[in-house]
């Protein structure tokens, strides 16, 4: 059993027998993710990004600009119709999903879809029949899979190298409440939107070898909101979720705490812990450490190269190529992602209604493992 991770254990890359170059990017949605972390990424890794579109003009044409893309467009249409586009990402809001989808259908590109999926369940339900009824691939951006950081725990779980995982915790200390940020402005933003991002990680971590074999069973989340805060809904949360059986029989469980409205940036932090029968593993976000029982003085320590952003959105993009050279489908389809999707759902409705949500509340028909009944 390897203790140790080399940069090649976690760091995104693309199978030795797929040519990149085949593969035209066109990018719909110009905003400052693209600029910032998409296109950066790609940029790094030699990808070839043939078209991009936004419906601001000014956006299209400066982001063409900046990362030599020969060709920009406001018309979907027009960047559809080029054969140099043979896959897409879309880096739009929710809100402008469907029409784009529909737009795709009628000339059909595998699509990494910006997560979440939609704001709710049933619109994401409702997305994904879109590309279901045309027989294009539709994958989900949950990026943060990728992370350097985080691929390298979920390596190590996957080795097996602390047992049984028995217990996931995560602690976020942040501030995101600005005036005027579109953030502020989303209602369930904190949970919804950024928070989907480590209800997804717990399920990724726990899917490994090791892990429940289970997914999420219920979820019981508190929430608390400051006084003039400018966000419109909760910036603190506290998430307890059971993967298997309900009641306290659960073999693993996870915790999220979530502060998005501390103060000063000397007291944000980041950090996870992975608690197993045999060690634990805690991380990050340039670090992971890992103490065994049978050797508990020995702390060993991986300095992690890359950092999410840019190197998680390398890694959803090269898993959609692929998925695509190899005929399979993408690590997060919309089937996986609606399970986080309900995980967020759970949470928001717990807070608000000060209870336990069972996951066969989001999917009647099945039973606590998800499985139909």
């Amino acid at each position: 059993m390897t203790l140790m991770l080399q940069p090649e254990d976690y760091m995104p890359k693309l199978h030795k027998d797929v040519d990149a170059s085949r593969y035209g990017i066109g990018l719909i949605g110009c905003g400052s993710i693209a600029n910032s972390a998409h296109l950066p990424a790609y940029r790094k890794a030699g990808l070839r990004v043939s078209a991009c579109c936004d419906i601001s003009e000014a956006a299209a044409r400066n982001t063409a600009e900046k990362f030599g893309i020969p060709f920009w467009t406001t018309s979907v249409q027009e960047l559809l119709e080029r054969e140099d586009v043979s896959v897409i990402d879309m880096a739009i809001h929710p809100s402008a999903r469907e029409e784009v989808l529909k737009q795709i259908a009628k000339i059909p590109r595998p699509v990494l879809c910006q997560k979440p999926l939609d704001m709710t369940l049933d619109g994401a339900k409702h997305l994904a029949s879109i590309a279901a009824e045309a027989g294009f691939m539709l994958a989900v951006n949950q990026q943060a899979r990728w992370a350097p950081v985080h691929k390298a725990v979920k390596t190590l779980l996957d080795r097996g190298v602390i047992g049984d995982i028995l217990n996931i915790q995560h602690v976020y200390r942040s501030n995101q409440d600005r005036e005027g940020h579109w953030f502020s402005k989303l209602p369930n933003a904190l949970i919804g939107d950024h928070g989907i991002h480590y209800f997804d990680l717990c399920r990724y971590f726990n899917a490994s070898p090791s892990g429940s074999g289970n997914d999420w069973s219920r979820i019981h989340c508190t929430t608390a909101m400051m006084k003039k805060q400018f966000a419109i809904d909760p910036l603190i949360y506290s998430a307890n979720i059971e993967f298997g059986p309900a009641g306290g029989r659960a073999h693993t469980m996870a915790h999220l705490f979530f502060n998005d409205i501390v103060r000063s940036p000397r007291a944000f932090g980041y950090a996870w812990w992975v608690d197993g029968s045999e060690g634990s593993i805690w991380s990050t976000d340039k670090s992971v450490c890992m103490a065994l029982r049978n050797d508990p003085s020995t702390v060993h320590e991986t300095v992690v190269s890359g950092s999410w952003f840019p190197d998680g959105f390398l890694g959803s993009m090269l898993d959609l190529i692929e998925a695509v050279e190899f005929g399979r489908p993408p690590l997060v389809t919309p089937e996986d992602n609606f399970s986080t999707l309900a995980m967020t759902t759970a949470a928001i409705r717990s807070s608000r209604e000060g209870r336990v949500v069972e996951r066969t509340e989001l999917f009647p028909g099945t039973d606590e493992h998800g499985v139909r009944i």
